[in-house]
This record gives C-alpha cells, sequence and structure tokens, in this order.
C-alpha cells in the first residue's frame, strides 16, 4: 500500500516516447508536462521550497525549480490541477439497495446449469482444490430453479436493455434439453422475445442437436480455444488426457456450413497458462481455420485471458514465465508501430484484444472532476449488472466469486441485507489501500477479486497489497500506451473517437 501524504499532489508522473506526462486523478487529466515539472511534482508539497531546491540542485537549477513550482500553484488555483486532495471514501448509498432498488433493472442473467465438465483442463480453478471455489461437482440445475430464475430475472429486467442470459458451467451443453426448455419459455415472456440467449462452452458437444437450437433461436456461443493444437491440447483435455481442439473445430465447420451467418454470434476466450507462444496463438487467430474455410473474412471476436493459477503447483519454470512477458512488451510494441502507421485492422485480433480494450475505455474515462466523497473500487451494483443463480438457486454478484458471496436466494430474492452488507465488506476490505492511490478512478478491483482471496469468516478481508501493486503497473502501462497514441497525426487515432465503450 503507498503510504499516505496528504499534503503531496495526488496523481502520478510517468514517462511515454522520451515524453514526461502527468496523470491527475482529480480532473483525471492526461498532461504533457516539462521536464522540470515531472522532478518537481512528486516532491512538491511534501518539503519546503527551499528544502525541493536542496534535493533536486543537483539535476535542475534553482530557476528552473521555482518556476516549476510557480507553475503549479498558479495551475492549482486557476485549473484545479495539480491538487494533493484527496476524498472521503464511503461504500455505497445503502438507499440505493432498498428492497425495490436492489432487485429492479437488472440486466444479465447468469444460469450454472451444471457443475458437471466433459473435460479436465489442467489450468482449472474446479479442478485446484481451492479453498474459495467449487471443487468438480455432479450438481444439476432442476427445471424448476431454472425456470423461476428466468421469470424472476425476466420480471425485473431493465426496461431501455436488452436482456441478456447466459448458460454455464460446468459444460452447459451437457444440459442442452434444459436450455432449450428455458429458452422456449423465456421467448413466451413480453421481456424475453428480443432476448439474447448465450451458451458458454468448451465447443466438444457442439452436437447437431445443440446447432439446431443455436439456428434455431439465434443463440449465441461464446467458447474456448488456446490457439493450435500445440498449446490449446496441453491444457484443455478430457477426463482421459485427450486434446479437444480437432472436435471443436470440426463442430464449427458443421455450425458454420449450415448457417454461414453463425460467425456473427460468435465470440472466443483464450486462455494463456505457461508454456505458450503468444504469436503462435496471434496467428491462429488471424487465419481462423473455420473462418478461413468458409471465406469469412471477418476476424473473430476474442477475449485473451490469462490463467488463475493462484494456489496450483504448475509446473512451468521461471524463464518460460519470463518469455511470455517478454512476448507480451513485443506485442504492445507491435500494436503501436501499427496504429503509427495505419495497419491496425490488419493486426491479429488477439494482439488488439491484449491492449485496445483498455486504452479506449482509459480515453472515454469521464473528465469530471473527483467528488469530495468517492466509492471505491471496480464493482458492479450486486445482482444488477449480472446476477448469478448457482444450480442449487444461490444468488451471487457474478459466476467469479465462487462460493463465498452470497445476495440470497431463489426463496428470498436479492435480499437488501445482504446487498448492502457486501458493499460494506468490499469496503472495508479496500479503504484503507483506496485512500492514497493514484489510479483510485482506473481501478477495476470487484468483488471477484476479494473472493479469490477470501478467508474463512469472510467478513475481514483484505485485498493484498500485491494485487494493488499489480493494477498500478497495469494502469501506468495503458496510461502510457494511450499518451504515445495521443501524440500521433488525427487520422491515427480516429479510432479512439469511434470506438464504443461496452
Amino acid at each position: 500500500m503507498p503510504s499516505i501524504h496528504q499534503d503531496e499532489i495526488f496523481g502520478h508522473v510517468f514517462k511515454a516516447s522520451g515524453q514526461d506526462f502527468y496523470y491527475d486523478a482529480n480532473t483525471n487529466q492526461i498532461l504533457e508536462i516539462e521536464p522540470e515539472l515531472s522532478a518537481v511534482l512528486p516532491l512538491f508539497g511534501t518539503m519546503s521550497q527551499k528544502d525541493l531546491v536542496q534535493t533536486l540542485k543537483n539535476t535542475w537549477t534553482e530557476p528552473k525549480i521555482l518556476q516549476a513550482c510557480a507553475i503549479i500553484k498558479t495551475a492549482q488555483i486557476e485549473e484545479g490541477l495539480f491538487l494533493a486532495r484527496r476524498p472521503l471514501l464511503l461504500p455505497p448509498d445503502p438507499t440505493l439497495s432498498k428492497p425495490g432498488e436492489c432487485d429492479s433493472n437488472l440486466h444479465h442473467l447468469v444460469l450454472t446449469v451444471t457443475e458437471r465438465c466433459n473435460l479436465r483442463c489442467k489450468y482449472c480453478v474446479h479442478g485446484a482444490d481451492l479453498d474459495w471455489v467449487r471443487g468438480h461437482g455432479e450438481k444439476s440445475m432442476s427445471p424448476e430453479i431454472a425456470l423461476k430464475s428466468l421469470s424472476y430475472f425476466l420480471d425485473r429486467v431493465e426496461p431501455d436493455k436488452t436482456p441478456m442470459v447466459s448458460f454455464y458451467g460446468g459444460e452447459a451443453l451437457l444440459e442442452l434439453s434444459l436450455i432449450k426448455k428455458v429458452i422456449e419459455e423465456g421467448r413466451k415472456h413480453s421481456r424475453g422475445k428480443d432476448a439474447m440467449f448465450i451458451i458458454d462452452t468448451n465447443g466438444v458437444l457442439l452436437t447437431d442437436r445443440a446447432i439446431d437450437l443455436v439456428i434455431q433461436e439465434n443463440v449465441f456461443l461464446q467458447i474456448s480455444i488456446d490457439g493450435p493444437a500445440t498449446w490449446h491440447d496441453l491444457n484443455r483435455v478430457d477426463k482421459h488426457g485427450n486434446g479437444t481442439l480437432y472436435k471443436i473445430l470440426e463442430n464449427l465447420d458443421k455450425l458454420l456450413e449450415r448457417d454461414p451467418t453463425a460467425y456473427m454470434r460468435l465470440s472466443f476466450i483464450a486462455t494463456m497458462a505457461p508454456p505458450i507462444d503468444l504469436f503462435d496463438l496471434a496467428d491462429f487467430f488471424a487465419d481462423f481455420p473455420p473462418y478461413i474455410k468458409q471465406g469469412i473474412r471477418s476476424h473473430p471476436s476474442i477475449r485473451v485471458n490469462s490463467a488463475n493459477l493462484k494456489g496450483q503447483d504448475w509446473p512451468a519454470e521461471k524463464e518460460v514465465y519470463l518469455a511470455l512477458v517478454k512476448q507480451v512488451d513485443q506485442a504492445r510494441s507491435q500494436y503501436l508501430a501499427a496504429v503509427e502507421d495505419g495497419t491496425r485492422d490488419m493486426l491479429s485480433p488477439v494482439i488488439r484484444e491484449l491492449f485496445e480494450p483498455e486504452i479506449i475505455k482509459l480515453h472515454h474515462r469521464s473528465r469530471a472532476k473527483l467528488a469530495q466523497k468517492y466509492t471505491p473500487g471496480g464493482n458492479c451494483r450486486p445482482g444488477k449488472r449480472k446476477l448469478h443463480v448457482t444450480a442449487d438457486g444461490r444468488f451471487q454478484p457474478c459466476e467469479r466469486t465462487g462460493g463465498v458471496m452470497e445476495l440470497g436466494s431463489l426463496e428470498t430474492g436479492i435480499e437488501s441485507s445482504r446487498v448492502i452488507d457486501l458493499q460494506e465488506q468490499f469496503h472495508n476490505a479496500v479503504k484503507d489501500k483506496c485512500s492514497d492511490c493514484w489510479a483510485l478512478r482506473l481501478c477495476g478491483v470487484c468483488f471477484a477479486v476479494q473472493a479469490e482471496h477470501a478467508k474463512p469468516g469472510f467478513k475481514e478481508n483484505q485485498v493484498p497489497d500485491a494485487v494493488c501493486e499489480a493494477v498500478r503497473r497495469d494502469r501506468e502501462v495503458t496510461l502510457k500506451m494511450l499518451a504515445e497514441i495521443l501524440q500521433l497525426p488525427k487520422d491515427k487515432k480516429e479510432f479512439l473517437e469511434d470506438s464504443v465503450v461496452v
């Protein structure tokens, strides 16, 4: 945790392409600054001007230092920049979580239709014997729980947004008949006619019957593929240790032969677990075999994750991890070079996905001044943006919060007291870390992160310092990339304005 210096300016100095920049936490602005200002800003307010001159005398002349101090003072008064002000951190307003508020305007329902899985992926958290998440289970959701959950959700969805219903596992397609029944019943509801139904799947069980449903109901599929067989089949194996890529690609060929437009409803998740070659992964999705075979010119939609190996005895040497880090650095340089020379659209979707969503999100950040009171964290409102229902009917904030967080059940609905309790627990877990963190407004630490580090009893769990340090490192990298792009000619950076933040 950063040490608390309330007189220290609230922001962060960094360099990009040889230029000095400052991220101002109070205004959310990124400023290009002179080198002497870069030297003075981290020290300003923590010592007298005389001591500041003494500290920097070997690098900067006294007139330069005093000039920088004058610039800071003027900007503080006239523009509200370079302030030391920190907000008072508070949990969310409990009145926003009262009954009738906490269970209205819902957006996304996630149904764990089964805990069973036909694969035994080596990095899967459910096979890692972790205390915060269930192991491979045998429970499946009953039709009664599934249909009541659907009805509860559709009766409370946000009026102006398309409702989303995801089927999750285990392997969701092990419960194909249940999924079919839920979709059919959902279409009968006034808010389910245009709902988006999504199946999270490993793709192995995408049989003819499953393809029939996908085509008839315009179902979206989110499929896990970790690149070419060299890497995918290393970790994504069945119960007998056999690779699975061939079967997945075969099933995708069948789907796209029957419905060439189905590619518009496909997205993929690639999980990087060392050893892996990032550029093999990038090349695979740049020339994705099922799309090439069908003459589909679009790149696949993909999300790239790093495997969560916390608590696992992963058999990779330190050099293997360092090699992947080096490849990510190379990919970053490749991305920036492509933006600069106007060939960004020709990059592999893997390379773009690694960096672009965070860059665009940062560019579209609010420019409002930091309020005197602020609620820290990257949390959604529990149950509103996403409501996860376990196989036995328990309500959770999302499918990534393991077994340590609950919002209620099918019998009780979303309980106001549980929502408030979760929010207060999260606030207590992060408030001391957020109070002096320059990345306060850029942080995405959420309930899922808190759950991952939960200990028995849960009430007093802190988010580890290492998590916060990693967030600051990641945000600094994104700040540097955005600062570099913003220095380019207008036509090279227009994509920032044209992109939509989801």
